[in-house]
């Protein structure tokens, strides 16, 4: 028991010094292309291209490009991702576990913007349409170079036609490639990774003690 506990420790520690030393670029502009499922205008799907620029250390613009070809519609839409670690009760809470802040990413997400569709041989119909949920990312490798991201939520996606309702529940998943690197939200990814290493060690160094004194 106490050998496994010096192990942890010092691999611990290696790894705080290698998050302190290697800079670590969080992604700026990013694309996804993601799927949406839910219920408007009867469809189950819908192809998501999305553009996204790191605003400030918590918060991303996104703009995104949505189709459904099979209903003939078009949507844009425009928002913001809040990352949730900028709340310290969250990122104390994810700390020490294996989902704290740094690598994951917990987020609010709100867009409005305008759909439009074309119902067989009418003119089309367009209409205000917005976008709220809930969601997180990933980066496997930390570096910012591109990452999981999924979120659930509910959308008005625009006008609705009879029998055809534009609003549905969506999941929505997709891959993130960062392109670019923003400084602040770079350093906030690397403090958040440091305080929680330091946290997680220091958890070790309990742990040990009470180790070696049984």
């Amino acid at each position: 028991m106490k050998k496994f506990a010096v192990l942890a420790l010092v691999v611990l520690s290696l790894a705080l010094c290698s998050v302190a030393q290697n800079p670590i670029n969080a992604s700026q502009y990013q694309v996804n292309l993601s799927f949406l499922t839910g219920g408007p205008y009867g469809q189950s799907s819908a192809l998501d291209v999305s553009f996204g620029s790191q605003f400030t250390t918590n918060h991303k613009l996104q703009a995104d490009f949505l189709t459904m070809p099979s209903a003939s519609y078009t949507g844009y839409f425009f928002g913001d991702d809040y990352n949730l670690c900028g709340v310290s009760a969250v990122e104390k809470l994810l700390a020490t576990t294996s989902l704290s802040c740094g690598k994951f990413q917990p987020l609010l997400d709100g867009q409005v913007g305008l759909g439009r569709i074309q119902a067989g041989s009418a003119s089309s119909t367009q209409g205000f349409g917005t976008l709220v949920g809930v969601g997180a990312g990933y980066d496997p490798t930390g570096a910012g170079k591109y990452g999981l991201i999924f979120k659930g939520g509910w959308g008005h996606f625009g006008p609705s036609l009879p029998g055809l309702s534009s609003n549905g529940f969506y999941l929505y998943s997709g891959i993130n490639f960062g392109a670019g690197s923003s400084a602040a939200a770079t350093q906030a990814k690397i403090e958040r990774m440091n305080r929680a290493s330091a946290k997680k060690l220091k958890k070790l160094q309990v742990a040990a003690a009470k180790a070696n004194k049984s």
